[in-house]
């Protein structure tokens, strides 16, 4: 299993659009920063077949410390959102195979 970064995607876009890899950089930059603008401003986004980006609230809640000065010690971790992620049915399909 290799890792497989934002420029080897580039280069995957570029070589299916059949263009530069300045090409795949530009279209993969402005496919990523729709996604981010969408969602920082709460909306939604659906790739239909690939999955949901959305953001997500989380509760306050207390933990115990594993690191720190506070080690051992309960510490409340105030409320806060965070990106969550719902892989879509063709996604799903193809990690399962």
């Amino acid at each position: 299993m290799a890792t497989v970064r934002k420029g080897d995607l580039a280069v995957r876009v570029s070589a299916k659009l059949g263009g530069t890899r300045a090409a795949g950089d530009q279209a993969l930059d402005a496919v990523v920063e729709a996604i981010h603008e969408a969602v920082a401003s709460g909306d939604r986004v659906v790739i239909t077949g690939f999955g949901a980006f959305e953001t997500r609230s989380v509760k306050e809640r207390r933990v115990k410390a594993i690191l720190g000065p506070q080690k051992g010690q309960y510490i409340t971790v105030p409320a806060h959102k965070r990106v969550g992620f719902t892989p879509g049915s063709d996604l799903t399909n193809a990690v399962r195979k």
